[in-house]
Formats: C-alpha cells, sequence, structure tokens
C-alpha cells in the first residue's frame, strides 16, 4: 500500500485542515475505485468556533452563477469541518494501514486548500444513490478511534472489473 502524508504549512490557519483519499483495488465490481474520507458529525459547538477564522472564500469564478442557487456560507463551513487533524489523520491512517492494507492500493493525506469556495458542500449532505454511497469505517466491529470516519465513492466513474 502507497502511502502520501503532504503536511500542511506550519502557518497553517486551522488545525483540521487534513483531508484524506483513498484508491481501493477493487469494490463492489469496479476496480481503482477513489474513496474521499471525510470525519463525520462535526458539533455545533465546532461550526460556531470555525465562523471567526473565517475559512470561507468568493465563489469560484468558473461556477456559474445559477449553481451557486442555496450555497451557503454554513455549508462551505461543515465541509472544512470535514477535514482531520494532523493527528487524527495519522491515527485514521495506522487504522486502514493495519485493517484494510490488502484492499487499499494507494492513501494521499494533504492539506485542504484554504480558503474553500462558497459553493462547495459536505460530502456527508450528498444523497445515496445507485452508484454513489458511503464506506462507514465507524461501524466495523472494534474500531478504536474516537471520531467518526466515512469515505463517499462513486462507481459511475470507475471501470469495471469485466469488460461488459
Amino acid at each position: 500500500m502507497e502511502k502520501n502524508f503532504l503536511a500542511a504549512p506550519p502557518d497553517a490557519p486551522l488545525q483540521r485542515i487534513y483531508i484524506m483519499v483513498a484508491t481501493l483495488r477493487a469494490f463492489k465490481g469496479r476496480r481503482h475505485v477513489d474513496v474521499h474520507i471525510f470525519r463525520h458529525g462535526a458539533t455545533e459547538e465546532e461550526l460556531a468556533a470555525l465562523e471567526s477564522l473565517a475559512p470561507v472564500g468568493a465563489p469560484d469564478p468558473s461556477v456559474p452563477p445559477e449553481a451557486l442557487q442555496g450555497a451557503t456560507r454554513e455549508a462551505a463551513l461543515r465541509c472544512v469541518l470535514e477535514a482531520f487533524t494532523a493527528e487524527e489523520s495519522r491515527a485514521l491512517l495506522d487504522y486502514l494501514e493495519q485493517r484494510y492494507a490488502g484492499h487499499i492500493e494507494k492513501i494521499t493525506v494533504c492539506p485542504l486548500d484554504l480558503p474553500v469556495p462558497l459553493g462547495v458542500a459536505p460530502l456527508g449532505d450528498i444523497p445515496e444513490g445507485k452508484s454513489t454511497g458511503f464506506i462507514r469505517f465507524d461501524a466495523a466491529p472494534d474500531y478504536p478511534l474516537g471520531f467518526t470516519a466515512r469515505g463517499f465513492y462513486d462507481l459511475a466513474v470507475h471501470e469495471p472489473l469485466l469488460t461488459e
């Protein structure tokens, strides 16, 4: 299993800045499936504490204005709250390596680009569908970490194991 951990700059404005992506060898009939792993279950207190740090910026200029309908600052803040601290990232990386190393090709941990643009929404708000869903790592027996970790996947963007 290949592991890449890119450190945040020393002057990073937040401790909760690390995002994680794992590539699974095979999952639900697809190969090389990217799973965006995030921290789930942020509290209202965490949200309130984050508001004063201003980690939300202007919308991405390439996004058409109609796509920003209903975009909220709170949604962008909740996106930031799905990131991990350095300690959480290392603990989760160790856990995933220990438990799932045979299933994972690569894990990349890197800092979130700040400020996040208005219009970004948290992964946890994406509805599950025919090809999209969540891996609930914290639901595994004997899950040892003190925070909830989930992984979002979209099977439609990955090639099938067998040619259809």
